[in-house]
């Protein structure tokens, strides 16, 4: 399926239940109204996120935002699924990347219903 909405629900609904995120229902909040947007025609799932004004953050405020939470998964023997969430300065979700062996290899359609992220790290900037 290309990129675009449907694609960026669906990997929306799989970054809240299958990415071990720290705090899923704050994550689900800022996903909650928005508008998924930006969607990149590169090969990856990567879309843009405009999270509703008066949404509880993400993260603290900084000067610039950031990447504040990855997971990764394998799957494959040598395929390896990367998403990484990015946040504004004011601690919005603005980004989603959904991208697949650092984007050298497309972004599979279909990812096993068990498959768990091997890899995790979530910046000590997010709100608990």
């Amino acid at each position: 399926m290309p990129n675009g909405p449907e694609q960026a629900a669906y990997w929306r609904d799989f970054v809240i239940a299958r990415c071990a995120y720290p705090n899923a229902a704050r994550l689900a909040a800022q996903f909650d109204g928005a508008e998924l947007a930006d969607f990149c025609a590169c090969g990856c799932n990567s879309f843009g996120v405009r999270v509703q004004t008066g949404t509880p953050p993400l993260a603290r405020k900084t000067k610039s935002g950031g990447v504040v939470f990855n997971a990764d998964f394998a799957v494959t023997a040598d395929r390896q699924l990367e998403i990484m969430l990015s946040v504004d300065d004011a601690g919005n979700l603005d980004r989603v990347d959904v991208s697949c062996n650092g984007n050298s290899h497309p972004v599979p359609h279909a990812i096993p219903i068990d498959l768990e992220p091997y890899h995790i790290w979530a910046s000590d900037r997010l709100i608990a």
